[in-house]
């Protein structure tokens, strides 16, 4: 199915809330308004889609009076660690923006990927939930609206051997490309080796790694199914993006507008939620048809994993022993997973 006819099956669900509420968000005489909204992926990047869904529901519950103007890619020129500070200076309206991309303006939005601090998809939407007024806070503190808050994949532990337990990775020349990372391969008994994603298939390929982790969608861009025939869905971390409207763009809109542009981005999320397990399912099986073994992670490996991982989180939470709301989201966390 194309890109339009994900569009369409997602807005029929909505159909009648459409058919039923355009009178409530419209308010005729005012001029239209056009807002810029920015994401760097592609067209067919299920993030960028879900803006353009947003896009799409805004301009019908306002009778097109609020339109949404999706730029991806590469087209304005901005990357994404800058994303944070633009809306928040009013050069974008609106921007897509991976949320431990732009953590080094507020360290709470990077805590999210610590290692093996998050198991699954309930613990996810957990997180996001305790997460989100502290996330407000710190969009707001950068004069800008936090709107959705979109799950990424996590990422598994794909090799070119069977790994079981822990002392499968001693000695593993393991790809990574954060201090985050670097520090769990050493917990792990790994050499860490800092590899660019673009050099990651050589290296595979030559033995300089042997092992990286990701998702699958990134496996299957990078063509690593090739040469990396294991995949131990490990559940390592999760990144998310938040998409932010600046401060100025929101209070300009009418009162019915802004309504209307709450009502699509919980639309989105909505959508960002369902199509992350679809994407991250599809990718899976694609690597598996291709050569790539699955092996499941049991319980004891995982609890070998998280143990390791402790002194990765402890080294963070002391390098950012001054943000206070990062420190105690992660208490308030911990504390609700282990209820």
């Amino acid at each position: 199915m194309g890109f339009s006819g994900k569009i369409k099956l997602c807005s029929a669900v909505f159909v009648l809330t459409v058919l039923g509420s355009v009178n409530l968000f419209a308010a005729p005489g005012f001029a239209k308004t056009t807002l810029t909204a920015l994401t760097v992926w592609n067209e067919e990047n299920y993030q960028t889609r879900g803006l353009l869904l947003m896009a799409k529901r805004v301009s019908e519950l306002t009778n097109g009076e609020l339109e949404l103007r999706v730029e991806f890619g590469g087209t304005l020129g901005y990357k994404g660690a800058e994303l944070l500070k633009a809306v928040g200076d009013g050069q974008l309206d609106i921007a897509e923006m991976v949320a431990s991309n732009v953590a080094g303006d507020a360290p709470v939005l990077g805590l999210r990927t610590l290692p093996m601090m998050i198991a699954d998809w309930d613990e996810v939407a957990l997180f996001d939930r305790l997460a989100k007024p502290y996330y407000d806070a710190a969009c707001e503190a950068k004069n800008q609206k936090l709107l959705v808050i979109s799950p990424w994949p996590f990422g598994g532990l794909w090799a070119n051997k069977d790994t079981k337990s822990l002392a499968d990775m001693k000695g593993m020349k393991l790809r990574s490309y954060d201090r985050n990372g670097a520090l769990f391969a050493a917990a792990v008994g790994a050499q860490g080796l800092n590899v660019p994603y673009a050099e990651a298939y050589t290296g595979l390929a030559s033995g300089l790694i042997d092992s990286v982790i990701t998702s699958s969608i990134s496996v299957r861009e990078g063509k690593f199914y090739e040469v990396c025939k294991y995949h131990m869905p490990i559940a390592f971390a999760t990144a998310s993006s938040i998409t932010t409207i600046n401060s100025a763009s929101w209070n300009k809109l009418t009162l019915e507008q802004q309504k209307a542009l709450d009502a699509a981005s919980a639309e989105a999320s909505a959508f960002l939620w369902d199509e992350v397990k679809k994407v991250v399912a599809e990718n899976d099986q694609f690597c598996y048809d291709n050569g790539v073994t699955l092996v499941p992670v049991s319980d004891s490996f995982h609890a070998e994993l998280v143990k390791a991982a402790e002194s990765v989180a402890k080294d963070w939470l002391e390098k950012n022993k001054d943000a206070t709301d990062a420190v105690a989201l992660y208490d308030e966390f911990m504390k609700a997973r282990a209820k």
